[in-house]
């Protein structure tokens, strides 16, 4: 589905910077799309990078996916696909779930890699404090908030004057998740 760099930053966190294939390439059997994990050929993209130097990000990169260690994939199913209607896109690659909306590959991947007995995150260790699912329009708010509380997460209206309402909730690890309307001018937090 994409061809991927898999980097760890000075946090020991992991960052994959990725470009996707095009969708009419990916394969399915029935709805999962099947992803499989294959050599990059490294020779190939320093040759199509040609000359050019590295700058930075360019213009127009976007956050395509965020991965979580989680500790039980069924209640992350429950959570991410049932409570927030996210659908599973991916479900039998081994300890990992991948949710996804709009016929993407995955928007989310959840996964149980850190082992059973994983702690989660100190106060002072690095971590994601925060992140937002985008909504394509306000009328989509009110049933995802009755979703959420009929699972017992209920999101909590928050006030932002002159913006478009969002709601906090957080995952069952406790991960503050934020929904807005698409175009809110959100952004993810860590520390």
């Amino acid at each position: 589905m994409s061809e991927s760099l898999y980097l760890q930053d000075p946090d020991n966190l992991g960052i994959e910077v990725y470009a996707d294939r095009p969708r009419s390439t990916w394969r399915r059997v029935g709805r999962q799309l099947i992803m499989a994990t294959d050599p990059l050929d490294l020779h190939g993209l320093d040759r199509a990078a040609g000359t050019t130097t590295w700058v930075g990000m360019p213009p127009g990169t976007v956050i395509g996916h965020v991965h979580l260690h989680v500790g039980d994939l069924a209640i992350a199913s429950d959570f991410f696909g049932e409570a927030l209607g996210l659908d599973a896109t991916v479900w039998d690659y081994p300890g990992a779930l991948f949710f996804a909306a709009r016929g993407y590959h995955h928007h989310l991947g959840t996964n149980i890699w850190s082992g059973p007995d994983a702690q989660p995150p100190t106060e002072d260790d690095p971590q994601l404090l925060e992140w937002t699912i985008e909504l394509p329009d306000l009328t989509s708010m009110g049933p995802l908030a009755d979703s959420l509380a009929r699972a017992g997460r209920p999101g909590e209206p928050v006030d932002q004057a002159g913006a478009q309402p969002t709601l906090l909730t957080q995952d069952p690890w406790g991960t503050r998740l934020r929904v807005a309307v698409a175009g809110a001018g959100l952004r993810n937090v860590g520390k």
